[in-house]
Formats: C-alpha cells, structure tokens, sequence
C-alpha cells in the first residue's frame, strides 16, 4: 500500500515492483521534503521520485 512505506515491494504489473522506500531513501530532494511542513512541495517531490523510481522485475 502507498501509504505504507515500510512495504519492501509495491507490485504495480504483472511480475513488477516498485520500492518505493528505497526509492525515497535513494533520492535526497525527496528525502528532504519529507521533513518539511510545506505540503505541495513535499507531495511533488516524493511524486517525482517515484516517477524517476526504476522498477525490478521479480
């Protein structure tokens, strides 16, 4: 689930993942956002590194 970041892997298609913990730990102006009180700017960033985000075949 999305709001659970704790999820190691979210299956978005057949045999596909996305992780997106390591996905916001791996990007620093996400990272970052995250400990802002600016809600827009934290929302788009973590939406951009999820977009930027390389998903694994399993």
């Amino acid at each position: 689930m999305l709001a659970d970041l704790a999820t190691d892997a979210y299956p978005f298609a057949k045999g596909w993942t996305l992780d997106l913990a390591e996905t916001l730990r791996t990007n620093t102006h996400a990272a970052e956002a995250l400990t802002t009180d600016m809600p827009a700017w934290k929302r788009n960033m973590v939406r951009t590194a999820i977009l930027l985000a390389h998903p694994a075949k399993v």
